[in-house]
Parts: C-alpha cells; sequence; structure tokens
C-alpha cells in the first residue's frame, strides 16, 4: 500500500502547505505556524495515513498509473509511476507519497524553496520585458497560463580526477628589411597534466524535465540543502528519479572533463598559436548523492504556441526561449546600419572635404558589419536555454594543481616574401 503522508493543522484540522519565505509548515486556515521537525516529530508518532493506493478494475499498472483514494474527499488522484508529490484535485489537498521516498529511494538531501509563486512570475516578466526584440504583444497582458513549483531529482556526483593535455605551440617573430618581410616560426611540444576535483556536478534524473532547461537555470546553493523530510514537499509537485544514476553519469562525466581540459590548456602561455594533439581524463575516485531541486515552471502560450519557462526556486535565476519579430529585427538592422553609414559619411566629408566612391563602399562595409553584430547579438539573447557543458561551477576550490608540464622545442621555419614595390 502507497502511503501519504498527512498534512492537517492540529489546530483546526485545516490543510499545512510549506512556506518558502518562512521555511516553515503554514495553514492555510487558521495561520498556525509549525517548524519542519516539529511536524516530522508529530506524524511520526500519528502513524496516520491519508491516502492510499486503491484497487480497480481499470488496468493501470498497463499505462504506467497509478491511482490513489483520497480520504480527506473521496476523489481520486492519477499519477504516474514516479509521481511523489502533488494535490488533490477535489479538495486541494497537498500530498506526498511516502513510499516513493523511502528505503534507497530516499534522497540524501533537499534545497526548500526560498521563492514563491509571485517572484516566479515577477521575474517571467522582468525577462521579456528586457528582450528587445520580443513581440510588443508578447510583452503585453499576462500570458502565463500555468505555473507549478516541482521538485526534480537530481543526481549530484564528487570526483577527484587526473588530465593531462599535449599540445603542438609556435612562436612567430616578424622583421624586414629593404626588399623583404620575415617570418620565423618555432615550434615546440608542449605538455601538462594535473590534479583537481569536482563536487556536486548535478543531472537531473526525470525523463519529464528538458535537461537543457535544467542546466541553464544552474548553480544551487548546496551548502543550504538540509536532510530529506515530507514536510518541504507539502504544496509542492515532486517527481522521484525515473533515470539511473549510471545513466546519468556520461553527462556529468563530459563536463568535468571538458573543464578539466580547460584548465590545463590555460596552463600553456605565451604562444602565438596552440594546436591540440591529445589528451587524457581519468577519474581517481567518485561518488554520488541523490538529491531534490526546488524548480518553478512556467508555461506561457502565444499565437499558438506553448513557451516553458524554468526558474531556480532557490537563487531566482530564471531562463526561457522567447519568440522575436522580425520587423524589430530589421528595423534594428537597418536602423544602426543607415544612422552609422551616414555618420561615418559625415565624419569622412568633415575629415576631407569630399567622399570617393571607395570612401562610401568602405564606409557602407563597416556599417552593415557592425549593423548585422548588433541585431544578431539582440537576437541571441531571445535563446537562454542551452546544454550544460562545462562544469568550472562546481570545482572545489584550491584542487586544482598542476603535476608536470614541459615545453620542448622541435624546429624552426623561416619564410621570407618580397615587399611589394
Amino acid at each position: 500500500m502507497a502511503e501519504i503522508t498527512n498534512y492537517k493543522c492540529s489546530s483546526c484540522g485545516g490543510t499545512l502547505q510549506f512556506d518558502s519565505a518562512k521555511q516553515k509548515l503554514i495553514c492555510t486556515s487558521c495561520g498556525s505556524e509549525f517548524e519542519v521537525s516539529e511536524f516530522d516529530t508529530s506524524v511520526a508518532s500519528s502513524g496516520e495515513v491519508q491516502y492510499e493506493a486503491k484497487k480497480d478494475e481499470w488496468d493501470v499498472h498497463g499505462e504506467g498509473l497509478v491511482v490513489y483514494e483520497c480520504k480527506n474527499c473521496g476523489g481520486e488522484v492519477v499519477g504516474d509511476e514516479t509521481m511523489a508529490s502533488t494535490k488533490c484535485p477535489y479538495c486541494d489537498n497537498p500530498i506526498v507519497i511516502s513510499s516513493k521516498f523511502s528505503g534507497s529511494l530516499k534522497p540524501d538531501l533537499v534545497i526548500p524553496f526560498k521563492l514563491d509563486k509571485k517572484a516566479a512570475e515577477q521575474q517571467l516578466r522582468n525577462h521579456v520585458n528586457q528582450i528587445k526584440l520580443a513581440p510588443s504583444a508578447f510583452k503585453a497582458g499576462n500570458h502565463i497560463s500555468e505555473v507549478k513549483g516541482v521538485y526534480v531529482p537530481f543526481w549530484l556526483f564528487d570526483a577527484n580526477v587526473h588530465a593531462s593535455g599535449n599540445y603542438e605551440c609556435e612562436k612567430i617573430k616578424r622583421h624586414s628589411d629593404a626588399n623583404y618581410n620575415y617570418k620565423e616560426t618555432s615550434y615546440f611540444d608542449v605538455y601538462r597534466d594535473g590534479d583537481m576535483a569536482f563536487q556536486n556536478v548535478p543531472a537531473d534524473a526525470s525523463k519529464q524535465m528538458n535537461d537543457n532547461l535544467m542546466d541553464s537555470i544552474e548553480p544551487y546553493d548546496v551548502s543550504a540543502a538540509v536532510p530529506y523530510s515530507s514536510a518541504y514537499m507539502a504544496g509542492y509537485l515532486a517527481n522521484r528519479y525515473d533515470i539511473t544514476a549510471q545513466e546519468c553519469q556520461p553527462r556529468a562525466d563530459e563536463r568535468m572533463k571538458n573543464t578539466s581540459l580547460e584548465l590545463l590548456r590555460g596552463q600553456v602561455r605565451d604562444y602565438d598559436a596552440v594546436h591540440d594533439r591529445s589528451n587524457s581524463f581519468k577519474k581517481t575516485s567518485s561518488t554520488y548523492k541523490y538529491a531534490l531541486y526546488p524548480v518553478w515552471l512556467l508555461n506561457t502560450m502565444w499565437n499558438g504556441n506553448k513557451y516553458t519557462f524554468a526558474m531556480n526556486g532557490q537563487t531566482g535565476k530564471l531562463v526561457g526561449d522567447v519568440p522575436y519579430s522580425k520587423g524589430k529585427f530589421y528595423g534594428i538592422l537597418f536602423g544602426v546600419l543607415f544612422g552609422l553609414w551616414a555618420a561615418l559619411l559625415g565624419i569622412v566629408l568633415l575629415a576631407s572635404g569630399t567622399v570617393s566612391s571607395g570612401g562610401v563602399i568602405g564606409t557602407g562595409v563597416v556599417s552593415l558589419i557592425v549593423a548585422l553584430i548588433v541585431s544578431l547579438t539582440m537576437k541571441g539573447k531571445t535563446h537562454s536555454v542551452h546544454k550544460g557543458t562545462k562544469a568550472m561551477n562546481f570545482l572545489v576550490n584550491g584542487s586544482f594543481r598542476l603535476t608536470n608540464s614541459y615545453d620542448n622545442f622541435i624546429r624552426k621555419k623561416e619564410e621570407k616574401t618580397p615587399k611589394n614595390k
């Protein structure tokens, strides 16, 4: 029988929800406040069960679903097999399926919500209003169709690693005489290896979550995490993991590898060119833990399309791709182009008193390049969702140590080209 923890106020019998601002359980009826530790003690001593799995002729298992009967109002709650926290759709009572977080499925830690629904909605408005190319109609009014506070399952990986990199590097010297330009290139065989440590490299463990969306709202402050308690789930949605740590591990390893090699390459200095030859990466020790992170998911509808945004429920960082107005894009492109072109022509005219055809073309090309850079940069700001490829935020401070290095001269190459008469 799948048990769901009772969330009833001991003063009036009303519904309790976790308040992110007060970090307490608050009764929605009488306003009574309860410490999470106090609530855990009372629930453990009462042994009361609020919900239980209901036997039904509907073949829910064949469809990957589970039906629960609400003992508060008699309504039926239907969810998939990973659902661990939700609300009764009839009486709105927050419920946590305790068996989903028991035994080996119990999270090692949880980061409670610090920001509420209103903060998430305001962050979305701020995010959209800052994007100059967002359509005015998209900005106007309230397009938020759904806001959900979700505890997302994550695997957090710790590792001590050793990495190495081999490079071919160049130093270039140039000089000239009356007839020739000379270029002298010296080639070096360069090697670096080192040790470093990473902590809490995250990989979301839910098939329902967009990996790139979850990567984009990093980082979380894991020092603020607390031991798991079902009380933090009250009033929020939550799923247990449905992707194993072994399945998530390659994603975390790739991020650690990329950062390790980047750190080593940063130790190759004072060269005019650096070319990668080979590299290696290995973990000398590694562990992982299971965590629940707070995420606000916000959905908006515009022109028949759904746009999903995610906000870090601890830090308030919000991301999500926004549509852009082609009219605004070309307006900025041509506005910068012709405005800058006219300004440059005016400067040339003032400086020389005349403008040649070459001057017109040259200033036009410069203006077009600048206009493209400005407009494409602004268009790029409509996309804030990206795949996490680095783990620099999770590098343990002071852990990087260069263990071996050499710079060996290989050969020298000299070139000379005649000067144009």
